[in-house]
């Protein structure tokens, strides 16, 4: 997880979502009862509510036209206001200014209620048959969000009873420019995610603790092993042979032959098996790659022995465990002008 945003489902929903609001600004938003934020769980969801209206909400639905932006009305008019040499002329531009501006405010104030009334009622329900308007449909997305939000950084299940009033309480209070409860929403959400991130990382890591102690000892073998050169960066290679051509540099595309095992010898991937040679750029690789290229005149064919720093880290690659050492056989064909 990186930063929180809302997904492209939300914002599509939006879309249609407003049309309702727009065409029902005579129903009032009902009163919501004061919402308690006592727990720790509760703050954080208080926090992710927020942080969903302040990254994107508000701009997305001014560029739907769902409530306008005063920035270019005031803009077009200070300047004016600025111009004009009359008093009189300058006060009824300003009166007329006040007049549009609390026009403005008034209109998009109603279709905001409109969003939250739909958000809430189906944040409140669990009832798939219940429908009000296309409203209803922000909230079916954010319930997804939250269920996922829940189970990735608060660690419940599915089941698990939410303060869902919390998230509402922060979304309202963002949206509407209210004061908020909670300062800094944004940078909470981030730290409990980056701290989740962390304990996740070493988990997997202590989880494969043979996988990185067979790596390590097979790397430290393999360097005291006749034409094996080992770089600063820990990248291992031995050259078989040394072409004569031109080296590639950061921003070539390279034509190359390879052949990928793990360290016990299973193949992975191999252009040669498939008959077939491969074209990339040389850093659109992983970083072992691109520094060993930098290095290979065309015609050369090096055994690069890549640790998992240098590699996929700890992501499972599919044939690929989480923190595995790797070997590759790779000939560099040509440099692709």
């Amino acid at each position: 997880m990186k930063k929180i945003f809302l997904s492209a489902l939300l914002l599509a929903s939006i879309s249609t979502s407003v049309v309702y609001a727009k065409k029902n600004k005579k129903d009032a938003a009902p009163q919501a009862n004061p919402v308690s934020i006592q727990t720790a769980n509760d703050s954080i969801l208080y926090a992710y509510g927020v942080s969903l209206a302040e990254q994107g909400l508000e701009q997305y639905l001014m560029q739907l036209k769902v409530i306008a932006d005063t920035t270019e009305v005031s803009s077009e008019y200070n300047n004016l206001i600025a111009g004009a040499t009359n008093p009189k002329e300058k006060t009824r531009l300003e009166n007329e200014l006040k007049s549009k501006l609390d026009s403005i405010n008034i209109s998009n104030a109603q279709n905001i209620e409109m969003l939250l009334k739909g958000i809430s009622e189906r944040l409140q329900t669990s009832d798939q048959n219940f429908a009000y308007g296309k409203g209803l449909e922000v909230g079916d997305q954010l319930n997804r969000m939250t269920v996922e939000f829940s189970k990735q950084v608060l660690g419940n299940d599915e089941s698990a009873e939410l303060n869902k009033e919390a998230i509402l309480l922060g979304l309202t209070n963002a949206i509407k420019k209210q004061p908020l409860l909670i300062p800094n929403s944004n940078e909470m959400v981030q730290a409990r995610i980056n701290a989740l991130q962390e304990k996740e990382q070493e988990a997997k890591k202590a989880a494969s603790a043979e996988v990185i102690a067979k790596g390590d000892r097979f790397m430290a073998e393999n360097a005291t092993k006749d034409g094996v050169v080992t770089l600063p960066s820990g990248l291992q290679y031995k050259v078989i042979t040394q072409g004569t051509g031109a080296i590639p540099t950061a921003g070539d595309r390279v034509k190359v032959n390879y052949h990928g095992t793990l360290i016990d010898g299973t193949v992975f991937d191999s252009s040669v098996d498939r008959g077939e040679p491969i074209t990339f750029g040389v850093t659109q690789v992983i970083p072992g790659w691109t520094e060993a290229l930098q290095m290979m005149p065309v015609g050369s064919k090096w055994i690069l022995y890549v640790p998992y720093s240098l590699a996929y880290g700890d992501r499972d690659g599919g044939p690929i465990p989480a923190y595995s050492n790797l070997i590759f056989e790779v000939e560099l064909l040509d440099i692709e002008k």
